[in-house]
């Protein structure tokens, strides 16, 4: 009996010294309430929300880790513009986490197309996504992942609708929507759209017919299905950069359906 009762004192004394009040704000402290359009208030729409990528913060207002780098975390998200981002504190939920990845506060997650891109857990980890995240620059080097090197890599990809841009490095009207396109294009998901820069391409002359359209200069952005051409294209620096403000932060799609 004492030692049951031994067991207990100890589990009590983990939940609180784990479970601690947050203290009271000082004056001028940024507050999670001064995000108003950012605050979420269940798993659900913390990892459904956007099918695009983002940035979603969960904290519990019990952490004590949470309450250490708090400022730090939102005098970040004052000024970061990059995602999207949301903040969920999981003490007021009343629904379940789906994602494996989780496994106490504070985590970041990005998000990309509903799935778990990048994951920050722990104090350390969420001042290294701040880090990696301040002031970034972007580059073609950013989306090594989706570059293609050969046009049967585009061909072979089954998904619905994704983005084909093909470029040249001393491409002045690509050099010109350059920071335009990636800035645009790392909000979207992972697979939505891939890279070609034609001075890398393997047997370059051997196009398929399926997209000859490429011949017709850079930049280009070229719209396919499944490995299909679906006759949609904006060639020039002037339709890169209309297509890209019609579509906005909005999922890729086809404007001509």
């Amino acid at each position: 009996m004492k030692k049951y009762i031994l067991v207990l004192i100890s589990i009590l004394v983990l939940v609180l010294s784990a479970c601690e009040p947050e203290p009271e704000q000082e004056p001028n402290e940024l507050d999670y309430l001064d995000f108003p359009d950012h605050l979420i208030t269940s798993y659900n729409d913390a990892e459904k929300i956007n099918e695009n990528k983002y940035v979603v913060y969960y904290y519990s207002e019990t952490c004590g880790h949470c309450h250490t780098i708090k400022q730090d975390v939102l005098e970040f998200f004052e000024d970061f513009e990059t995602l999207p981002f949301y903040i969920l504190n999981i003490f007021r939920t009343t629904d379940y986490s789906t994602l494996e990845e989780f496994i106490g506060t504070p985590t970041v997650f990005v998000m990309s197309d509903d799935q778990v891109s990048e994951t920050y857990i722990g104090v350390d980890e969420v001042y290294d996504f701040i880090s990696n995240y301040s002031d970034i620059e972007l580059d073609y080097s950013s989306f090594d992942n989706v570059h293609l090197t050969t046009y049967q890599e585009v061909l072979d990809i089954e998904k619905d609708v994704y983005i084909l841009y093909y470029y040249l490095n001393d491409c002045p009207y690509c050099i010109m929507v350059k920071n335009s396109v990636l800035e645009w294009a790392f909000t979207k998901s992972v697979g939505d759209i891939y890279f070609m820069n034609g001075a890398y391409v393997t047997d370059p002359d051997n196009i398929p017919t399926e997209l000859t359209i490429l011949n017709s200069g850079t930049p280009i952005i070229v719209l396919m299905s499944n490995g299909e051409f679906t006759d949609e294209y904006y060639s020039g620096s002037e339709e890169v950069l209309e297509y890209i403000l019609e579509i906005g932060s909005d999922k890729i799609a086809k404007l001509n359906d």
